[in-house]
């Protein structure tokens, strides 16, 4: 008995396979217009924040006199801003802005309450009070506060005393702070 050998591996018609190369096969339908790929996200924007500080001692602060903070801790993003001259934050895109207050105060005497208000520059609008009663003449005690509103460009806005007599701001590292005041505003 005689056995063939087809050496054509497939080119040719053997054992009832199509001969090679294959028919190519249909491609599935794509969608028109082509589907983009999704963008890359980028990471959310870190809020507006500002962070100052007053690290030196005030004597006699006046009534209606503004708190002057004198070191910038940290600032992100472009909003907000400190002006030491006026001793506000100036706000300088809308949004709404949370505003947190730690003031360590002294009666000068003359005060026996002490209350801080953060108020417009121009004394027109009141965001928050806060206050304590009978502060003493040494060590001191602390006032925080905090306040969120929605504040429109262009407004400033400071920590004032509002206690209807002078207030001695001890020098810092008065226990209980290690800092005479302090004040942090974030975009919510």
């Amino acid at each position: 008995m005689k056995m063939m050998i087809d050496a054509s591996f497939g080119r040719a018609n053997c054992c009832g396979y199509p001969p090679y190369p294959f028919p190519p096969q249909p491609t599935p339908p794509q969608p028109f217009p082509p589907t983009p790929a999704p963008p890359v996200p980028f990471p959310p924007a870190e809020p507006d924040t500002l962070s100052v500080q007053l690290a030196t001692a005030q004597t006699a602060l006046a009534n209606g006199a503004a708190i002057p903070m004198t070191g910038l801790l940290r600032q992100t993003g472009n909003g907000l801003s400190y002006d030491a001259a006026s001793r506000a934050v100036l706000v300088t895109e809308p949004g709404v802005y949370e505003f947190n207050w730690n003031v360590l105060v002294q009666s000068d005497g003359a005060a026996a309450d002490a209350v801080i208000a953060l108020q417009s520059l121009d004394g027109q609008t009141v965001l928050g009070v806060s206050g304590a009663a009978e502060v003493p003449t040494t060590g001191g005690t602390q006032i925080s506060g905090n306040a969120v509103a929605f504040l429109p460009a262009g407004t400033a806005w400071a920590l004032v005393n509002v206690s209807g007599a002078a207030v001695n701001i001890p020098v810092a590292g008065t226990a209980p702070n290690v800092f005479a005041a302090s004040m942090t505003v974030t975009e919510a």
